[in-house]
């Protein structure tokens, strides 16, 4: 209850202690209750370990669980490990809770290929199964086979849910599908009886504004029948970013504000266009808001796992003990990428005023948290080994541009899974089709 109730692990774990004689569904309610946190995922498998060494022999909730932790790490070598414990059990090998949390691990952890194997060992499916296999493809920028994979699901019987249509609206806003997107978002309500939510609106709102439509994205969030959350302006806000529509971005960051007037993301997104439109007052002005009301940027940080090791690195931080290593490396690697005709996007390099050269800038970029971790896994990886960075934030245009021409020239496979999706990087080309 505590755990569901969002009064936080904290009541939980107290109650939990004053229990005489624990038995396996309280670890395994305990072990549930971290893994839902997305923050609390570490203490998550903690929790599983501990379990095991007070003498329980876990099960398949315990293993579901512990491996939707992973997922929330994206820790690819735990998930793994996991995996191949629940192999040596005396648990089923299909056991569909079990698989179901196996093919979401694989997708969040970047590989698509074994969650794909899984999915097709599987003896059956439902519809977690499903939600899972399409949101997996959705993320990585595959739509078409999102969309197979949903026209399968309804050709066996299986019903959608609300879940599965924002994974399917989410699949067409990221390869800019928009009559499908609203062939689907219609068909919840004629066919299914499901009525859109908040989240089914953002989805609507970003794939028209990816695609341009920022008037139609606009009426679509004045007629939602409920007032839109800050995901809904938020949305609109980063598709005038990229169209720089900047009276409507104002329109947008202002409602955002107003619901969560602690949030960055509006004031960082707002200063960042009017710097890009050298307004450089504005920007200063809203810089200033900032720091009045005690906000603080989240500062970009992206991290890579070697050998069962997670490395993070932070934008211009020098802090990692191998950093002198991976500035040469990035030197003599944007000498290669410029001979390819890469030109640095000096647009993403955050300034406050007009008085920073094009060479600091690029200096910036360089520095930027994606490249030190890409080029750190280059370094100390095997020739020819994928690579999985995370990024707490969205990956910038310019890291986009200059990994593209690393993959090429390293002749890598490196993914970057960022705070809204995967960009596999391969032979000089991304799976989103630079449509982002």
């Amino acid at each position: 209850m505590y755990a569901k109730c969002g009064a936080g692990m904290l009541g939980s774990r107290k109650v939990f202690e004053e229990i005489c004689g624990s038995d396996l569904v309280v670890w395994n309610t305990m072990i549930s209750g971290y893994a839902q946190n997305k923050e609390l995922a570490v203490e998550a498998l903690e929790c599983f370990r501990r379990m095991q060494r007070a003498g329980y022999r876990p099960d398949d909730c315990s293993f579901a669980c512990a491996i939707s932790a992973c997922s929330n790490l994206s820790s690819p070598s735990q998930g793994k490990q996991f995996h191949a414990l629940q192999m040596k059990s005396e648990i089923p090998s299909n056991q569909i809770s079990v698989n179901n949390a196996l093919v979401a691990m694989y997708s969040k952890c970047g590989n698509l290929q074994d969650a794909r194997q899984l999915f097709q060992r599987m003896p059956e499916h439902n519809t977690v199964t499903l939600n899972s296999i399409i949101a997996g493809y959705a993320q990585h920028g595959i739509g078409n086979e999102s969309l197979n994979l949903f026209k399968q699901m309804l050709a066996a019987g299986i019903a959608p849910t609300s879940i599965t249509f924002v994974s399917i609206l989410s699949a067409c806003a990221h390869t800019g599908r928009v009559e499908e997107g609203k062939k689907y978002f219609n068909m919840m309500t004629d066919k299914f009886g499901i009525e859109p939510e908040a989240e089914h609106y953002s989805c609507m709102i970003d794939l028209l504004g990816r695609a341009g439509k920022l008037s139609e994205a606009e009426r679509l969030i004045e007629t939602m029948p409920f007032s839109p959350g800050s995901a809904a302006w938020a949305a609109l806000l980063g598709s005038c970013r990229k169209y720089g529509n900047m009276e409507l971005a104002e329109k947008a960051a202002r409602q955002f504000m107003q619901l969560e007037p602690t949030n960055a993301v509006p004031y960082v997104m707002l200063a960042s266009m009017y710097s890009g439109a050298r307004r450089w007052e504005e920007a200063a002005r809203i810089r200033k808001l900032m720091r009045d009301r005690g906000i603080r940027k989240k500062p970009g940080c992206s991290w890579i796992e070697l050998e069962n090791r997670v490395h993070v690195f932070v934008a211009e931080d020098n802090s990692h003990p191998m950093i002198k290593e991976i500035h040469t490396y990035l030197d003599e690697m944007c000498v290669k990428m410029k001979r390819a005709g890469y030109v640095p996007d000096v647009r993403w390099a955050l300034v406050k005023d007009d008085e920073t050269g094009d060479q600091e800038k690029e200096i910036m970029l360089a520095h930027h948290s994606e490249k030190l971790a890409v080029a750190f896994g280059l370094l100390f990886t095997k020739d020819g080994e994928p690579l999985l960075v995370v990024k707490n934030l969205r990956i910038c245009g310019d890291c986009h541009n200059a990994i593209k021409l690393i993959s090429a020239i390293s002749g890598r496979k490196i993914t970057i899974r960022d705070a809204y999706r995967f960009h596999c990087f391969e032979k000089g080309l991304c799976s989103c089709g630079d449509y982002w």
